[in-house]
Parts: C-alpha cells; structure tokens; sequence
C-alpha cells in the first residue's frame, strides 16, 4: 500500500502537469497515453505514468554523456538541465521550453502578427498583416529566395543556412538540394502558366528582341523577350525563352523563335529588334515567310526588321577610338599596375591623399570592346592625374613596371579629357536608348538627329585634329548605317510623330534643317505614307472586329426571333429597334459628310505644352484612347518597340552568374527555369551589378568598424584607470 502510495503521488504531479499543458494549448506527444482507469477481474489498477511534452524537445544523456548524472539537452539551443524523476522533475524543461522557445506553445493554424513589403503598386509600403504558418507557403518563398538572389541549391544543405532557418522558424524542416531544386522548376511551370493567361489577356501584337550568347559550358542559348503596352497602358517586358540553340547560324535562331512562339501561341508579331550580324538578316526572312502563312504581320512584315540602335553607336565610336588608341592604352596600364597589388594601391591612396584628390570613384578597367567602360575608365581615371605623376616621382616600382611601356604623357591626359567630353554625349543617348521599363520609340529619331548634327560640327573643326579626325571617321560609319533614308525603318519616325508633344510638323522641320531639299523631300513623303499606311491597316482590323461583334449580336437577335415566334411582340420590337438604329447612321452620315478620322484629328490638334513635365506618353494615350479608338491602338503597338537589344543582353549577364564555375554543371532547362522565372517574379526589375566601388565601400565598412572598435576599447581602458585610481 506504502508503494501504491509512492507511486501515486508523482502520477498526480504529472497530470497536473499535462493540465496545465493543455490550458497552453500544447496538448500531449502522440507518444504519450491518456491515464484512463480500468479494472480487471474486478480490482482496481492504478493509472499508468503520462509522458511530458517537454520529452518531444529533450533527449535524456547517458550517465558517461553527463558526468554521472541525470540530465537531458535540449534540440534547440542545446542547453543541458538536470532532470532527475524525483529531485527535479520536468518542470525546469518546460519552464526552459516556456521562455526560450515559445513557438512551441503557438498552435499550429494559429496566425501571427507580422510586417510585410507592400506591392509596387501600391508604393511599396510596409502593412501589417496576420500570417499563419504555412510549409508550403514557407517552400515556396525558399524556392524564391534561390531564384532571385541566384543561389546554388546546395544553399539549404549549409550548416549556416540551417542554423539561422532553425532561429528563424523551428518549425520548419529545410529541404534537402533535391527537394528545392524540383521546388524551383515547379515555380517556373506554375509562373508560365500565369504569364500565358496574362498575354492571352493584355498582349495583341507583341514587340520582340532576341540574342545569342555562349556560356562557360560552351552552349550556345538564345534569348527572346517581349515587350507590350496591356490594356491599362502601362509597358511590360518578359523574358518568354532562353534556350539552347546548335549554332548561331540565321535559319538556326528563326526555327527556335518559331518554335517559341508556337510554344507561347503567339501569332501576331509587330517588330523584331535585333543586332547588325548578318545571321540575323537570314533569321528575320525565315520568320517572315512563317508569320505570312498565320496572316500574323502588319503590312506584311514590311516594317517588322528593326536594327539596334545601341548597336549601331556602338560600332560608329569604336571607329573613332581607333585614333585615340596611342592615348588610351597608357592610362589604361597605370591603372593596372595600381590594381595589380594591394601594398601598390595603398602608396596610390597615400599619393592621392598627398594631392588632397577627394574623388569618391575609385579606379577600374574597361572591356577594350565596349566603349561605355572606356569611358568610364577615363572618367574614373582623370581626377587621379596628379596622384599618378606623385607615384612616378615616389614609387620605384612605378618606373621600373614601365620600362618597356610608355606611360601617360600631359598629351595624353589632355586627350584623354577631351575625349570624354566628346563621349559623354554618346554614352547619355545610349543608356537612354537602351532602357526597357520604359518607352523609347518615340526619342530614338531625335537622339539620332543630335549626334548627326554634333558630328557633322566636329568633323569641321580644324583647330584639334585629332578631334576633328575622329569626328570624320565616326561619321563615315554614321553615314552607312542612318546616312541614306531607305536604311532607316521608317517606325523610327512614326514613334516620334505619335508623340503628342512632337508629332508630324516636328519631324518635318527636322528634315527640313539636316537633309537637302530633294531628300528632305522623299523622307518627308516616306514618313507620311508610312504613316497613312498604317493607320489604314489598323483601321480594316478595327473595322473586322466591329464586324464581328456586330455580326454576333445580330445572330443572337435573330436566335431570340426564331425562339420567340410565339410571342409576335417580340419580333416588332426588334424590327423597330432596327429600323431607327439605320435612320441614326443615314442622319449622321448626311451632317458630317467630311468628318475627320483620327490620324487627322490628331494631327490636326495643337502639339502638348512642353510646361508639362509630369505627363508622361503613356498616360497621355490612355487618357486620350477614346477621343482616338484606331489610332491608339496603332500607338500602342508602336509606342512598345524597343530600339535596342539590351534587354535580351542583359538576360546573359543573369546568365554569366548563373552558370558560373561553381554551378557549371546545370543543364540547358534548368538554367531557363531560373532566369526566366527570375524576370517573371521582378518584370519590372531592370538587374545590373555596379562593383567599381566596392573595393572602396567595403574598405570604408571595415574602416567604421575598426575606429568604432578602437573608441570602445579605449573607453574601458580610460574606465579601468579612473576605478584603480579610486
């Protein structure tokens, strides 16, 4: 009896325990058993012990483990208690569980309060929200946070990875490199099946651009995006395919963008942006004759080839780099030899600080094949003249790297000053040329104009040659590509005339100023029936869709007719009905026999007031798309073609960081899973990685934390001193 006694009395602590736990809405381990009372032949059996919930959290230690006693370690923190049945007991676990781990105690459905980015639409705003856990909510934003930030998958199995996930949500198990990777590509089916309904819904005439590029693995990929104004006007870029290709041949690439289109159902196709490489002249008249059989193209694809206009000034300055060369590849060697180790950029630091140089930019190299770095190189560089010619007089090392090399000369520097200014004004018209969140159709003409005007001023200027050479060369190269009208597409114009702020008279008066009068002519007449041309084409389609929807309602009618004999009331209402909707149009078209059509009216009206800065085209037309219900739509297929192809080439720089050495291993579908579906979650995101400065900016980190360090450390010292001395 002094037994059952014994026994008794820690059973009824227990459940006492497991009341208490379940008033927290904890509940007991699916391990444990209920105490219920039962009786065997009649006799009376005591209740059977009850396991805690703190047992699902702890692990009991072997004797070796803890010293000699009892003691259990917690799975979370590790933390060890002691856990002895009879002198401690598992209330300083659960005590433990209670203040240090109290998602425990959170039901598993029950919500949470929390802090959540708003959409952009909104303005990004931060909003409170109620947020219950969720594992495949939680799945889904792991799948996300590899895509966007381009993690490996292996991202999941690091132990620091699992760590901060455990602190974060204990909860939740992180899935293993195979789990996330089928994750991943069940995010890009499901994100291209919504994109498909959206460009069912919003897309009509789709504008495309296309590339190619080969990655560190030696395969060739192919880049289409498009590129629309949907329905609320507002201009849309996705990335539809990035595929492996076989070659880089013309009837290679247009039997890959058939084969896209296809894919996506894509039949009708205003414009393809492409670059000047032959191949592509091939691929654009392959996909011409397939668009032709799906009755797909505006004025049969007349005006469907578009050529890159960054391209273009891209190829006319390397031509003008050419004499500037001599000047260049000094600079360009100085500054490798600072870069070249860290005890000779911090002489260089200490000669710019001699100089009192306080330029934030920090020096950095150019791709010899792409001027823009040039001339931000020679940008970077030219503040730090003076800390140069420092390290020649003070660094000998600097004299002896140069032995066989010539260094920058004060000539040198002179031209490279100048050269800049001369460059500036390309490198300002190509990042405005080459933006994809936003239009630039309509400024393509006039960007043009500009830099034909400036170079023909600078060819004559006879007092710098060099200069003055350049300038000539440049517009040689100018003059192949833009110089004669029928190489230019005309859409480069019509952009600019559906720009209300511009329109027809404008580009006249541009004609008239830099061309002769016989060719200002023909431009002039070109434009104009180009234009004409295709309003009248949109006007037709416009006119079959009415037709249709006047055709549908008519067939309904007639349906409701046959159905109703019975009922002869019916019948005369419709006929009434009729019958005054073909008097109205008679009347209407006997008072305005000369009405206007749009392309008239709009023209016919005042250009916008320049005053206006904070009306942009967009929201102009769509405010204006019912006063002009055929030329809007003419105006929002024109208004989306992108005059360059940076879009899709900065689908390769994504590309270049996706598959670098470390993951070199992905296959061809995986690498379109995760940059596509990285452009399809941020559209509007345009990703480019500035590192020139991030040498400095880490620098400058260290440096703040070392001084803030130093400050700390130096007032416990003072702290120390002062209580010795007291």
């Amino acid at each position: 009896m002094a037994e059952q006694i014994q026994t008794g009395a820690p059973a009824a602590g227990l459940n006492e325990q497991v009341r208490q736990e379940h008033q927290l809405g904890v509940g007991i381990s699916q391990s444990s058993t209920s105490a219920t009372a039962h009786t065997t032949a009649g006799s009376k059996i005591s209740n059977p012990k009850a396991r805690s919930i703190v047992w699902d959290h702890f692990t009991k230690l072997s004797i070796e483990q803890a010293n000699g006693e009892e003691k259990a370690k917690c799975h979370h923190c590790k933390s060890e208690f002691l856990c002895n049945s009879t002198s401690h007991g598992t209330n300083g676990m659960l005590k433990h569980l209670k203040r240090r781990h109290k998602w425990i105690f959170v039901e598993k459905n029950q919500s949470l309060i929390g802090v959540t980015e708003g959409e952009e639409s909104a303005g990004g705003r931060k909003t409170t929200v109620s947020i219950s856990y969720n594992t495949e909510e939680i799945r889904k934003a792991l799948a996300i946070f590899v895509i966007e930030d381009e993690m490996p998958f292996s991202v999941v199995e690091g132990r620091g990875f699992r760590y901060f996930v455990n602190r974060l949500e204990p909860r939740f198990k992180v899935p293993s490199r195979r789990t996330i990777t089928r994750d991943c590509y069940q995010l890009f089916l499901d994100e291209k099946s919504r994109l498909k309904e959206f460009l069912k819904k919003s897309c009509v005439r789709p504008c495309l651009t296309t590339d190619c590029w080969t990655s560190i693995q030696n395969i060739s990929y192919m880049c289409l995006t498009t590129h629309f104004i949907d329905e609320h006007w507002r201009l849309q870029k996705r990335i539809l395919n990035f595929s492996q290709i076989d070659n880089h041949k013309g009837e290679t690439i247009g039997k890959e963008i058939d084969r896209c289109l296809r894919e996506w159902g894509i039949e009708n196709v205003f414009t393809i942006t492409v670059d000047n490489a032959s191949s592509n002249d091939v691929a654009i008249s392959y996909l011409k004759r397939k668009l032709k059989n799906w009755n797909g193209l505006v004025c049969e694809g007349e005006y469907m080839h578009m050529r890159c206009v960054a391209h273009i000034l891209n190829l006319i300055v390397n031509d003008g780099l050419k004499d500037l060369n001599p000047s260049i590849v000094p600079i360009r060697n100085v500054i490798r030899y600072v870069r070249s180790s860290p005890q000779r950029l911090q002489k260089f630091k200490q000669a710019a600080h001699a100089e009192k140089i306080s330029s934030g930019a920090s020096l950095c190299f150019d791709v010899p094949t792409r001027w823009n770095s040039t001339y931000i190189m020679l940008e970077h560089a030219i503040p730090f003249q003076k800390a140069f010619e420092r390290l020649e007089d003070e660094d000998e090392g600097y004299v002896t790297w140069f032995k066989d090399d010539r260094q920058p000369s004060s000539l040198d520097w002179d031209n490279a000053r100048a050269f800049i200014q001369f460059l500036k004004l390309f490198y300002e018209v190509t990042l405005a040329l080459s933006g994809s969140l936003h239009v630039t159709a309509n400024c393509a003409f006039d960007e043009i104009q500009t830099i034909n005007e400036l170079l023909v001023k600078w060819s004559e200027n006879e007092a710098d040659s060099i200069l003055g050479t350049m300038a000539c060369n440049m517009r040689n190269k100018f003059d192949k590509y833009w110089g004669k009208i029928e190489n230019i597409n005309p859409l480069i114009y019509i952009g600019i005339v559906l720009d209300p702020w511009y329109k027809l008279e404008y580009v006249n008066f541009i004609c008239d100023a830099n061309y002769e009068i016989g060719t200002a002519t023909l431009l002039k007449k070109k434009i104009a029936s180009t234009l004409w041309q295709l309003y009248n084409f949109y006007a037709q389609e416009s006119h079959k869709v009415s037709q249709t929807s006047d055709d549908s309602a008519s067939h309904e009618e007639s349906v409701i007719t046959k159905e109703g004999l019975a009922d002869m009331g019916w019948v005369t209402i419709a006929h009434k009905k009729e019958r005054k909707n073909q008097w109205k149009r008679l009347k209407l078209a006997q008072e305005c026999p000369n009405t206007k059509n749009d392309l008239e009216k709009y023209l016919a009206c005042d250009v916008v007031d320049d005053g206006i800065d904070d009306l942009d085209i967009l929201s102009w037309w769509k405010e204006n798309s019912v006063k002009y219900s055929v030329l809007s739509h003419l105006a929002r297929d024109v208004l989306a073609i992108p005059v360059s192809t940076v879009a899709s080439e900065s689908c390769f720089s994504t590309g270049g960081r996706v598959l670098d050495v470390f993951r070199s291993s992905l296959s061809p579908k995986m690498v379109e899973a995760l940059i596509c579906t990285q452009n399809w979650l941020n559209p509007n995101e345009y990703k480019i990685q500035e590192v020139f400065d991030e040498f400095q900016a880490n620098d400058a980190v260290i440096n703040e934390i070392s001084v803030a360090m130093t400050s700390v450390t130096n007032q416990a010292i003072q702290e120390g001193n002062r209580m010795s001395r007291d």
